[in-house]
């Protein structure tokens, strides 16, 4: 049963388990986020930055917040999603292993509408708005990176908009899959029925009836939490049909 606003507030991130960053700084090397920017002066920017550990089910941050952090994935799984006013959750992106999210919140915009939830057990980097904005400061280039990654993730929302408006479940479906399986052994693994159904806007049972479908005409084979594709060209000529 999808939770109601009130209920979503965050818990607290395991401040247990938090670990002071200075040999973790060469977590940031080689992150996107960060492209151009060697250990020695990413040291001397994120000398406080943090490694926290997070129970799933910590929600990182929730609508009308204003995040004060960014929040770097190590290991683990993030969900962000908008709650409709049914309360069924409507992912807008998943955050994997070597992303950032909360970005707009140290531009200073509000988060209106979105959670951030850690799906699995999660580790991640936490750094203080000060120390991003004394970066962007200093480093234009780095700020000019981000504004391109903003870019890319609208366009890709406005993808996924054009294609909940004019593609069926079935097309959804079939692009999910093709572009989320592990290129090298074509099988997809750890996503619930559910899950897939919250990140293309379609309700359980309609996945389950339409990856039995796929299954029965030799597309895919399935087996708890594990898709593999068998017939790549047949769900490419789905997407492409959009009917």
């Amino acid at each position: 049963m999808a939770q109601t606003m009130s209920r979503m507030r965050p818990k607290a991130v395991d401040s247990t388990r938090r670990i002071k960053a200075g040999k973790e700084i060469t977590l940031l090397y080689g992150m996107e986020f960060f492209k151009g920017l060697e250990p020695p002066e990413l040291g001397w920017f994120f000398n406080d930055m943090e490694l926290r550990t997070c129970p799933a089910g910590t929600i990182f941050f929730a609508p009308e917040d204003t995040p004060e952090q960014l929040y770097m994935l190590r290991q683990g799984r993030v969900d962000l999603y908008r709650l409709t006013p049914s309360g069924k959750r409507l992912v807008t992106r998943q955050i994997l292993p070597g992303s950032v999210f909360g970005i707009m919140g140290l531009l200073g915009q509000t988060i209106e509408g979105d959670f951030a939830e850690a799906i699995e057990d999660c580790s991640v980097c936490v750094i203080t708005r000060e120390d991003v904005l004394a970066l962007l400061k200093r480093r234009t280039d780095v700020a000019l990176h981000i504004l391109e990654i903003v870019g890319n993730r609208l366009c890709l929302l406005e993808e996924r908009l054009v294609e909940a408006v004019y593609s069926n479940v079935r097309a959804r479906l079939a692009h999910f899959l093709l572009i989320n399986v592990d290129s090298a052994s074509g099988v997809l693994t750890n996503f619930t029925h559910e899950e897939i159904g919250n990140i293309i806007g379609a309700v359980r049972q309609t996945v389950t009836e339409t990856l039995s479908l796929m299954r029965k005409q030799g597309l895919i084979l399935t087996r708890p939490k594990e898709i593999r594709i068998i017939d790549r060209h047949g769900l490419e000529e789905i997407v492409q049909a959009k009917s």
